[in-house]
């Protein structure tokens, strides 16, 4: 039998790692094992992942998806999808000085404040093409320096979850060109870090990590993974943020097409890549959408985020419903039905407390709110389809959905009704990891172009149309969404 070539992916989320071994001849998945690990909140507003379980559990999954191979598929190299905006102090050895950090973390507001007190917001603009948050990675960094005790002592660098898995596996600790815009402190023009940004912390490039290599670069070589051993030596391919080789994974690759990819998850992002660079807080500053470097050489990402939509309905069925199993949640999906006529309206995101529930009366059920929860996520998602769609070059005609949404019919249906657009859901809906996989596969030269890879590995496997009665009764209710939330260009800002 002929061999048959493998990319293994290891997918960090934030809250699983998961390992794919993915079929370079028609992207599927043919193998894969997971395992969720603890977000540990020690205070208010802090969140961590044990450095130890990120390596552990990958470890652990990678030995699982081995044992499930058969003799004719051979492994061909070892792609990456990371999650942003996290940081791990080490030290001079490599070793963690402390838990990752991770993107929902909020600790470092003041230090936030700081940062745009010394560089001015339309500067960051320039320079990032975004403004300082407490989440960024820059402000976490500012934080650790201002509250551990002798840390400019003891960390030499400040690395994101990539650069500490890589120096796990022996190799350099390189960012590429995603994960290096990720952190906040890179300049837009030349992928460079920024020394504005780094006398303002107090660090030296070397702590960031001198070497940006491309996303689908090759960042080393291995012949195991921790305790894995593998047969021969095994490119290691750097692989991306996870939102941006999820595009790829989606074959979102030129903003010339008239689709858009929307990679749902805890966050809900929407966006497209776009040739150059592109500055959209400067070029079209009344948008929320924000733009960095892609993972393709000269590219930029374009996107905008729910930052608690996953999050948002897990709330409901952890804190209301009490029942997080898959039959609660196929009992609700069995039983709604998205007609525009509910009363209840819910703004769902939870950050910074502003959620809230309107129309509630002495018959409202579960079910209701349920529903209105799907809902309002629904309108939030396509107010990020319309901020794409006002940025781009073209019309978008189709959205193509990866992620843990895809899994319901019902909301792939309730999204066309309200967006109005064609809901393309792809056949491997793990597209951050199929991404990665593609790049790869492109490098090991299994195909010689991008183009030619996506058109082998990925597919779309439903449509779903827009039913025109609903979405003229859903056009009435969206609107009143709006107004009623009080969205005004100000207030139209999301934290990717």
């Amino acid at each position: 039998m002929m061999k048959k070539e493998v990319i293994l992916v290891v997918d960090y989320g934030t809250s699983n790692v998961r390992v794919n071994a993915i079929d370079t001849d028609n992207g599927d998945i043919l193998h894969s094992a997971s395992k969720k690990y603890l977000v540990k909140s020690i205070k208010s507003g802090y969140a961590e992942i044990s450095v130890d379980h990120l390596w552990d559990f990958s470890q652990e999954c990678m030995g699982r998806v081995m044992e499930q191979m058969a003799e004719y598929e051979e492994p061909a190299a070892i792609a990456f999808s990371f999650f942003g905006d996290n940081l791990i102090p080490v030290d001079r050895k490599g070793n963690a000085l402390n838990d990752c950090i991770l993107c929902t973390d909020s600790r470092g507001a003041e230090e936030a404040e700081y940062i745009c007190s010394m560089i001015p917001e339309e500067e960051q603009k320039k320079i990032i093409g975004d403004t300082y948050m407490p989440y960024k990675f820059g402000a976490k960094l500012l934080w650790y320096k201002n509250h551990v005790e002798e840390a400019d002592k003891k960390a030499v660098a400040y690395d994101t979850q990539q650069q500490y898995i890589f120096r796990k596996l022996g190799l350099s600790p390189v960012n590429d060109y995603t994960m290096a815009a990720r952190k906040q402190l890179c300049t837009l023009e030349n992928q460079t870090w920024s020394k504005r940004f780094l006398d303002v912390l107090g660090i030296s490039e070397e702590a960031l990590g001198t070497e940006i290599i491309a996303t689908g670069e090759i960042a080393g070589y291995v012949n195991t993974y921790g305790d894995v051993r593998f047969k021969k030596v095994l490119p290691v391919i750097a692989g991306g943020h996870d939102c941006d080789v999820g595009l790829i994974g989606m074959g979102v690759i030129d903003e010339s097409y008239s689709i858009l990819g929307d990679i749902t998850g805890t966050f809900d992002h929407v966006g497209y890549l776009s040739a150059g660079i592109v500055n959209l807080s400067i070029e079209r500053p009344e948008s929320p959408l924000r733009s960095y470097n892609g993972p393709l050489p000269n590219t930029s990402v374009c996107l905008g985020a729910i930052p608690t939509a996953g999050a948002t309905l897990e709330w409901f069925m952890r804190e209301i419903n009490e029942d997080t199993s898959q039959e609660a949640y196929r009992k609700y999906w069995d039983s709604v039905q998205f007609e525009g006529g509910s009363t209840v309206l819910v703004h769902p995101t939870l950050d910074g407390n502003r959620g809230k529930i309107e129309g509630i009366g002495v018959t409202t059920t579960k079910r209701d709110m349920f529903q209105a929860v799907i809902e309002a996520l629904t309108f939030e998602n396509r107010r990020l389809i319309e901020d794409c769609e006002s940025c781009r070059k073209t019309k978008v005609e189709s959205v193509r959905i990866g992620g843990g949404a895809a899994n319901s019919d019902e909301w792939m249906q309730l999204r066309a009704d309200v967006s109005g657009k064609r809901i393309e859901r792809m056949k491997n809906i793990q597209i951050s990891s199929l991404g990665a996989a593609v790049l790869a596969a492109v490098r090991i030269g299994k195909y010689q172009s991008l183009d030619e890879a996506v058109e082998h590995m990925v597919h779309v496997a439903d449509v779903f149309i827009p039913d025109l009665e609903v979405h003229e009764k859903y056009e009435k209710k969206y609107k009143g969404f709006m107004e009623k939330m009080g969205y005004t260009k100000e207030e139209k800002s999301y934290e990717i």
